[in-house]
């Protein structure tokens, strides 16, 4: 489907833009979405170097609209297509208890289970130690690769484990109790939270290849150490807005602000002869 130069879904140009598959559910029934959420490049310009809000424009105007024109049109068919694709919403760190508080999450069609708080600056690659990704301490999880081993040594019974491994590490990170439900996993990446000690099986990530990196698998775990309950975050993000209220009020009336507008020009005052 044609639209700015490219095939919608086109291969390149997702490929340029950072997306995630999710699955909607729309009267019953599963809904394949492709929710694009940045973008590095687009017709070969870098728009990563461009602010952060420049890059939400540039998937509205140049990837979005396009798209819904064609749709108008009749020149796309929704209907023929193997997943819809559309511009993940954001808003102004000021909305954050609305979302979290709010009727937003009964708006969406897909689970809401935290969220992110994304820099206005540009695209970082890699790790970046800039945004902020926050979930209830109860849905902290790591992605990790599941490998179903049987384990045991001399003089010890063979057990079937489940063995977590993530980045390119060799060793396993953690382990897991074997089920008959966990084995069909076998080789996967599976999303796992920590309770009463031990790591539990939530989902598969069928839309990632790879696992968490030992970084990141480290920073989740500290955070289940040391949790951040939407409390704190709430009471931290209000006396931000109180401290940049107040830092507004002290800055210097601006000299120009207060001028008043020249008076009109009066007419000049003729002496009668």
């Amino acid at each position: 489907y044609f639209c700015s130069g490219h095939f919608c879904p086109d291969p390149v140009l997702l490929s340029s833009s950072l997306q995630e598959m999710i699955i909607d559910k729309v009267n019953g029934q599963p809904v394949p979405r492709y929710l694009i959420y940045d973008i590095i490049k687009f017709n070969g310009q870098p728009v990563g170097q461009c602010d952060f809000n420049i890059r939400l424009l540039c998937i509205e105007k140049e990837i979005i609209s396009p798209r819904m024109e064609k749709m108008k049109t009749g020149q796309i068919d929704k209907t023929k297509e193997p997943f819809s694709v559309r511009n993940k919403p954001f808003f102004d760190i000021h909305a954050s208890r609305k979302l979290l508080e709010g009727s937003f999450t009964s708006q969406v069609s897909h689970e809401v289970d935290g969220l992110i708080f994304q820099p206005c600056g540009r695209y970082k690659a890699g790790r970046c130690d800039d945004i902020l990704k926050w979930k209830p301490p109860n849905l902290n999880s790591v992605d990790f690769r599941l490998k179903i081993t049987k384990v045991g040594g001399e003089g010890l019974l063979t057990q079937t484990v489940g063995l977590l491994y993530v980045g390119n590490y060799d060793r396993p990170f953690a382990n897991m109790r074997a089920t008959k439900e966990l084995k069909q996993y076998d080789n996967k990446i599976i999303e796992c939270s920590f309770a009463n000690n031990s790591w539990v099986f939530m989902r598969q990530r069928a839309d990632k290849s790879f696992p968490n990196s030992y970084t990141t698998a480290m920073a989740v775990c500290k955070s289940i150490q040391e949790p951040v309950t939407k409390e704190i975050l709430l009471e931290f993000l209000d006396r931000c807005a109180q401290g940049a209220n107040a830092q507004n009020k002290k800055r210097p009336p601006d000299p120009d602000a207060q001028l008043m507008p020249p008076p009109p020009p009066k007419r000049p005052n003729w002496a009668v002869q």
